[in-house]
């Protein structure tokens, strides 16, 4: 796969969207990767909501899940990622996102549950916007899958 944008901007800010190679098997093995199944339209389906949902930090960085029935989230990632981010872009230049969160042993020590300094606001976004329940956002934090 070779580095390309999305055909459509995101609705709300107009953001474009980038789909790297690093992030679909190009990269090392310690590289965060989508999963296979996942279409480009759902991952930038996930940008598009994180976007439109203002799920973001305090560094503008915006975060998503794709919801997967009542109470439960898609694995987004190889490394059954159920959170993805999207680092904040510089001005005109197009996003890319990449699978966050892993919550199994198979991925590298360094990859598994990232500083949780962003996750309790975003989390708690993310409640409010309703994407996941309280109680999803609870299991999450203690690094458990719903």
């Amino acid at each position: 796969m070779q580095d390309h944008e999305h055909p459509r901007s995101t609705a709300r800010s107009q953001y474009r969207y980038l789909f790297t190679a690093k992030h679909h098997g190009g990269g090392s093995k310690g590289d965060a990767m989508w999963h296979p199944s996942l279409s480009e339209d759902d991952e930038f389906g996930v940008f598009d909501r994180a976007d439109d949902l203002e799920l973001s930090d305090e560094a503008g960085n915006l975060y998503g899940a794709l919801p997967d029935g009542e109470g439960s989230l898609r694995f987004l990632g190889t490394w059954q990622q159920q959170i993805s981010k999207f680092p904040c872009a510089g001005e005109g230049a197009p996003w890319h996102g990449y699978p966050l969160w892993a919550l199994n042993d198979s991925a590298p020590p360094s990859r598994r549950k990232p500083s949780r300094g962003w996750a309790t606001a975003v989390f708690i976004r993310m409640v409010e916007t309703g994407l996941i329940t309280r109680g999803m956002r609870i299991r999450l934090m203690k690094g458990d899958h719903v």
